[in-house]
């Protein structure tokens, strides 16, 4: 069932500070990998875990830590496998974050709490949904991302990612060029690379990346900071992306809440469409002036709110 609504728009972002250190801790886990991590906003507040975008770092959920923390949350954001300091894993499908976030919630005594899942960090968040329905409370989908298969779900993506996707899904060696390119661009100039990714985002997103100089600079580190074991778990990833269908959205039964932007190009209005329509207690939050990154740092509030509601 789908209920939507329409957010009326912001009125500018809020000035997000990156932390002058990154203070990580870092969790063994049960089967021996390291989880690197940091919890943003209060840390003793309501847990939300952030799920970040692909590429991407914990560093992401700086991008909110002072909407975190007005609000009272303990955001947990964590690097998936492969990704910043987190231990490499080549699990074929998304379940295999579902044993990290359990292992890394009962380390710090959340026995319940909320997600919230960015980009391709959204299918991980709904794996997490559905095979933890005791332990989570609900999920936002910021430009969430879900089942990559379905034509009718990606119509109007960038063809870049169709490809990336439809390469991954046959092998994730074959995505290994676009992946180590991309690397290349951010370990040798952070400045230049996202010049260059800018021009691929929409203009609610080249507009937020020119005006503000703090989510730049934490968009750029999150970026740069993903490649540092190299493009491993990128490639792992993409491939469990690709692979990600519809059939893992059965039996999800907590609310999720799916903020859309109507200008995004890498998760479009037909995803989040998509995704709710799909889910039971699905709701699609339509923000018609948004993009794929204006939509995190602007929408972050109202989809927190909703998520805290459940807990």
């Amino acid at each position: 069932m789908t209920h939507r609504t329409s957010l009326p728009g912001p009125g500018g972002a809020m000035k997000v500070d990156p932390a002058p250190n990154d203070h990580a801790r870092s969790l063994r886990l049960r089967d021996g990998r390291q989880l690197a991590y940091r919890i943003y906003g209060v840390s003793q507040g309501r847990p939300i875990y952030f799920f970040h975008g692909f590429p991407g770092t914990r560093l992401q959920a700086a991008l909110v830590q002072a909407q975190a923390a007005a609000l009272g949350i303990a955001l947990v954001g964590f690097d998936r496998a492969g990704f910043g300091d987190s231990t490499p894993a080549r699990q074929g499908t998304l379940d295999s974050v579902v044993g990290d976030v359990a292992d890394l919630a009962d380390h710090l005594g959340h026995r319940r709490f909320g997600l919230v899942g960015v980009s391709c960090g959204g299918a991980h968040a709904l794996a997490c949904a559905r095979r933890l329905p005791e332990r989570v409370s609900a999920v936002g989908l910021l430009a969430g991302a879900g089942p990559m298969h379905r034509p009718e779900a990606r119509a109007g993506q960038l063809p870049l990612l169709r490809v990336m996707f439809a390469l991954a899904r046959l092998h994730p060696w074959f995505v290994s060029p676009l992946l180590a390119l991309d690397r290349l661009m951010f370990r040798a100039n952070v400045e230049r690379a996202v010049d260059a990714l800018s021009s691929m985002l929409t203009a609610p997103d080249r507009e937020l990346l020119s005006r503000d100089a703090a989510v730049r600079s934490i968009f750029g580190a999150s970026l740069a900071a993903a490649y540092r074991q190299g493009i491993g778990g990128a490639m792992y990833e993409a491939r469990r992306i690709a692979l990600f269908s519809e059939r893992e959205l059965h039996g999800i039964d907590a609310p999720v809440h799916v903020f859309q932007g109507g200008h995004d190009r890498h998760v479009t209005p037909a995803m989040g469409r998509f995704i709710a329509q799909a889910l039971p207690r699905g709701r699609l939050h339509w923000c018609a002036d948004e993009g794929h990154l204006s939509i995190v740092v602007n929408r972050f509030d109202a989809c927190a709110r909703l998520v805290l509601q459940a807990s």
